[in-house]
């Protein structure tokens, strides 16, 4: 039973097998008969050839794209080839360029370095032949200060900066230029004279600070010219008496010029050169007040020709830009002109101007300025005792270094005790100010209810 079922489905799978066949067959009869009958037709024949004639047209058209393609790729080669070797060219150009700039350069700066050292080795030169100069004059002007000679004038000589151009007006009125040494014309400065000059020697915030103008309008609003002028009075009196040490002063005038070349100057006049020469000698690189001075000697023809005119009357052109003196008034009217009016709004004013020059020729007229040599230095016309002590309070801005001296022992313990004075007495007006109030008010008390 088992194998008849077994031998059964396998007829049916045979069964269904040739069927299967058959009909395959007879589907691939069908469809070879179909081809045949197609490819005989025309039609089918016409649609093959359009298909031929299609495909070598694509060929064609893509055979001709890609030699298009490849011809453009040429181009742009060439043309890229043509470029990268101009960059190439003119790359090394630049180079090129550039190395014989940078040899240029060098060879400029070979040169400017060989000038440089060339000049400073000048200048050295100059230097040292200026000092050497310099200490046998300063070597021969000992040697006749301390034998009590005068100075020969061979020694008087005098140093010129452009010797073949013609002098400097300003220069030659005032002994200062703006310009300075690169002037285009001549500088003549002596090498000895009468007068000293110590340039930017006084120094005042009213000075520095009055240029500002524009963007600082209110700094000035606190510094008027009485307290620039009390300054002055205050510098007046500690630096006259040091120039006095060494002879006769005829002449001291400070500046209150604005420009640079002129603010604070400092011109001093001896009677005799021999004066002039040993106060250069003591105050040449000397400090006031933390500076170091730097002390010239010049030649001022006519006083009335340096000093502006103008200023003291209030009506100079030029204002502050003015290049003429324009200096303070002396205390005292000392070593003023007597063509001068009344003092500008800065200074104490005089009744008038001949009266103030008469009471300055009585005062004058009371001393003697007659020296010689075995004589001690006549002095200008001496200060109030007052004045003295202001002075000696002040004599710490003179020093030899840039630090000023300390404070003996003995006046440091005089200003202990009288500061402890000072708060003694004030403690007591304290007290007795307190005692008077408390006085005061039991008095007020004992008549307060009778009033009520």
């Amino acid at each position: 039973m088992g194998r008849h079922k077994e031998w059964r489905a396998q007829a049916k799978k045979m069964r269904r097998k040739r069927l299967r066949q058959k009909a395959a067959q007879k589907r691939e009869y069908l469809m070879n008969q179909e081809l045949e009958e197609r490819e005989k037709s025309p039609r089918y024949q016409a649609w093959l050839k359009e298909q031929e004639e299609l495909e070598i047209f694509q060929e064609e058209e893509e055979a001709r794209f890609q030699r298009e393609r490849h011809l453009k790729w040429e181009r742009d080669e060439e043309i890229a080839q043509q470029l990268w070797q101009e960059r190439k060219e003119r790359l090394a150009r630049a180079r090129e360029e550039r190395a014989r700039q940078e040899l240029r350069i060098r060879e400029e700066w070979e040169q400017e370095q060989k000038r440089l050292r060339e000049a400073e080795e000048e200048q050295r030169r100059i230097e040292e032949e200026k000092k050497q100069r310099q200490e046998e004059l300063m070597r021969k002007i000992d040697e006749l200060l301390s034998k009590g000679e005068e100075l020969p004038s061979d020694l008087i000589t005098s140093n010129e900066t452009h010797p073949d151009k013609p002098p400097c007006p300003f220069f030659s009125k005032t002994g200062a230029c703006r310009f300075g040494d690169w002037c285009s014309r001549n500088h003549m400065r002596p090498s000895m004279s009468k007068i000293l000059l110590i340039p930017n020697f006084y120094t005042h915030f009213g000075l520095q600070q009055a240029l500002v103008e524009e963007y600082d309008s209110d700094v000035m609003l606190e510094y008027g010219d009485t307290e620039t002028y009390q300054h002055f009075k205050d510098f007046f009196e500690d630096v006259l008496p040091e120039f006095e040490c060494h002879g006769r002063v005829v002449q001291f005038k400070v500046c209150r010029n604005f420009e640079a070349h002129l603010r604070g100057n400092v011109y001093v006049e001896y009677a005799y050169t021999r004066d002039a020469v040993a106060a250069y000698k003591t105050f040449h690189g000397r400090w006031y007040g933390g500076r170091q001075l730097n002390v010239e000697f010049t030649c001022v023809n006519s006083w009335t020709s340096a000093v502006c005119g103008l200023y003291y009357k209030q009506r100079c052109p030029k204002g502050k830009s003015c290049n003429f003196l324009h200096v303070f008034r002396n205390p005292d009217g000392l070593f003023d002109f007597p063509t001068w009016g009344r003092r500008s709004s800065g200074a104490p004013t005089q009744a008038s101007g001949s009266r103030h020059h008469k009471t300055n020729q009585q005062k004058r007229g009371r001393r003697s300025w007659s020296r010689s040599s075995s004589e001690s230095p006549s002095r200008s016309p001496s200060r109030s005792p007052s004045r003295r002590n202001k002075r000696e309070k002040r004599n710490w801005r003179w020093s030899a270094s840039p630090e000023p001296p300390a404070v003996p022992e003995e006046r440091t313990d005089r200003r202990s005790e009288r500061h402890r004075s000072t708060r003694n007495n004030s403690h007591s007006s304290h007290s007795s100010s307190s005692r008077h109030n408390r006085s005061h008010r039991k008095k007020h008390r004992r008549r307060s209810p009778g009033s009520s």
